[in-house]
């Protein structure tokens, strides 16, 4: 089978339209091309998130010491940057010669002072390989994602709509106030649970496991009505797992069912009426 090619995929995360039907059909039809698709898009979505307002904790020292040990750092820095005393600044070191190609090094600040511009999203021109350089960008926003994920906090992420680093774990003091089972919808073959976890502040979690379902769009999830006439959309889910922060205005009561979507890349942030699978909280006694 030959799959589909890395700069299509790439526009697509970008949110462009697909080139035939043939393409589609394809995409639908193969697990690995979907799950790339999959990982692209939500690279794309940590690289252009806006942070405004978003609070990081500080990551642990085997962050850096992994990002030490995968770029191949000269052992003059193996001690965490943010562990060193904050009062007065570092003693200057002794360049180490190079350990790593010159392509692999930071982009150098301009002779003039100035740091180079951004490298925009939607470049005019082609790197040397012949590929958009939006390929480049999505890889790197990977990249970032791998070693952000510990960094954010992770209600900040669940509120945006992306699945929190941590999703499928919860505090030793939670407690599961209600659970489903998510039952695949025709046409549709992913299926998992859904719990919701209320934390000793009040606030609600909903955590929801799905298996992946090759689809054209992105996973939205839902709380709705029983008849399904009112919905409420809690964000985007990424991976198999993910956690959402539920309003504190919403009585789930009046909104038990959950509800997973396959959501085209039109810009119309209304449910697509084509659901995934689904399933009806049962609260616990």
């Amino acid at each position: 089978m030959e799959h589909l090619d890395a700069e299509l995929l790439s526009l697509l995360a970008l949110g462009e339209p697909l080139g035939s039907a043939a393409d589609a059909d394809h995409l639908a039809s193969c697990p690995m091309c979907s799950e790339t698709l999959r990982g692209l898009q939500h690279a794309v979505h940590v690289a252009t998130l806006d942070t405004a307002g978003i609070e990081l904790e500080q990551p642990g020292s085997q962050n850096w010491a992994a990002i030490h040990q995968a770029l191949g750092l000269s052992p003059a820095l193996a001690t965490d940057p943010l562990s060193q005393p904050s009062s007065g600044p570092p003693a200057p070191e002794t360049p180490a010669a190079p350990e790593k190609p010159a392509a692999a090094q930071a982009r150098p600040i301009h002779g003039d002072g100035t740091k180079p511009a951004p490298i925009p999203l939607r470049p005019s021109a082609k790197d040397g390989r012949g590929r958009p350089g939006l390929w480049i960008i999505a890889a790197a926003a990977g990249i970032v994602l791998g070693t952000a994920a510990g960094w954010t906090a992770a209600g900040v992420l669940g509120q945006t709509g992306t699945p929190a680093p941590t999703s499928t774990q919860s505090g030793p003091a939670s407690t599961v106030v209600a659970q489903t089972s998510l039952t695949p919808l025709p046409a549709h073959t992913g299926s998992g649970d859904a719990r919701v976890e209320r934390l000793p502040d009040g606030t609600r979690h909903l955590i929801i496991r799905l298996s992946n379902d090759p689809i054209t769009g992105f996973r939205g999830v839902w709380v709705g009505s029983a008849d399904l006439s009112r919905m409420v959309s809690l964000g985007v889910l990424d991976n198999e797992s993910g956690s959402f922060t539920i309003p504190d205005g919403i009585d789930l009561a009046q909104y038990p069912i959950v509800d997973v979507s396959n959501q085209p890349y039109n810009g119309n942030p209304a449910h697509s009426a084509d659901s995934i699978a689904r399933g009806t909280l049962n609260p616990k006694s």
